[in-house]
């Protein structure tokens, strides 16, 4: 979720191009390569090409999400989950048992095992365990706000 917070400046939910750019020059400089900006808008566009599934554009974050390397990407397997705001906000209201804003570990393991019935996945006890590591290594600080678990889960306006 920090890497999504970085580039997604305008906090749109999305990653336009100029915002990929950003991402991928970084990503670039960290691999000790530098490239002019025409290679750099021609990288960006081909990124955009085999990752924005939808022809938008922009790049939702289960499609940003396979630019990274998460072990074993966990929004990959609840791609497709989607949600309306008012069954977003009961669910988020019903995982955060101790009403502080936030889920943490242990409200997290809840959450997830209850998408995985809802959404007929079968999951061991182990991937639920692989799946909540990588959600809290992307978390603020071991806690999953509001917002982060919107964009995890698609929570639309409806």
């Amino acid at each position: 979720m920090k890497t999504w917070r970085k580039y997604d400046t305008d906090h749109s939910g999305f990653i336009e191009t100029e915002e990929l750019k950003n991402f991928l020059k970084d990503m670039l400089e960290k691999a000790n390569k530098t490239v002019d900006d025409t290679k750099l808008a021609e990288y960006t566009d081909l990124m955009l090409k085999l990752f924005d599934s939808n022809n938008d554009g922009k790049l939702e974050l289960t499609e940003m999400a396979r630019l990274l390397p998460v072990q074993e990407n966990f929004l990959l397997k609840f791609q497709g989950v989607k949600m309306c705001a008012k069954e977003f906000n009961k669910a988020f209201e019903l995982y955060d048992q101790d009403g502080n804003g936030y889920i943490d570990e242990h409200e997290l393991d809840a959450l997830l095992k209850d998408l995985c019935e809802k959404n007929k996945q079968d999951l061991d006890i182990n991937n639920i365990s692989n799946y909540k590591k990588s959600i809290m290594a992307l978390s603020d600080g071991g806690k999953l706000y509001r917002t982060d678990l919107a964009l995890i889960l698609s929570a639309g306006d409806n």
